[in-house]
């Protein structure tokens, strides 16, 4: 299973009324949160097929965008397992059963998306992700998976993190 793991764009800090759930997307969080979707679009094996998105507005935002770059017909799917609150276990439980299209892309928080991505690959020195960060996972559905790329911001350019950890170490020596 192909995956791609995308946290919610740049938020307000604040929602006057609505608490954290009702936290809704900068100006800067729409703007990078295209530049990324528009290049995932692009990419013909990593441009998503089906989305899954937590249920605050922030994520469901970020998800829409993601949505509409890609051309999707089918609706974004609002998961309450990728909910800040939730345990780590209830989405994996998910995506072993998932049988639907892929790439599956997963919306959601800090700090449950690095635990996500340390339970499907394993202790890597995983550091975290940016906001509207983008990480790609190949999983079995039961032993540890694979980290494809992670979406070099900046640059908006995939990195092998095998590789660059590799040219670090050599660095150092």
């Amino acid at each position: 299973m192909e995956i791609l793991i995308i946290r919610h764009g740049q938020a307000v800090d604040d929602a006057p009324g609505l608490g954290d759930a009702g936290r809704w997307l900068t100006g800067k969080g729409r703007k990078v949160t295209r530049r990324v979707a528009k290049w995932l679009a692009k990419q013909k094996d990593r441009c998503p097929v089906e989305i899954w998105t937590s249920p605050l507005v922030r994520s469901v935002q970020t998800a829409e965008i993601v949505a509409e770059a890609a051309e999707l017909t089918d609706e974004v799917s609002v998961i309450a397992e990728l909910s800040p609150s939730r345990d780590t276990a209830d989405i994996l439980r998910l995506l072993a059963q998932h049988q639907g299209g892929q790439p599956l892309a997963l919306v959601g928080h800090e700090p449950s998306l690095s635990s996500l991505v340390t339970s499907l690959v394993g202790d890597i020195g995983w550091t975290g992700m940016k906001k509207s960060g983008v990480v790609a996972v190949s999983w079995d559905g039961r032993g540890p998976g694979v980290v494809r790329f992670v979406l070099d911001l900046k640059a908006m350019k995939a990195v092998d993190p095998a590789k660059d950890t590799q040219q670090q170490a050599s660095r150092a020596r």
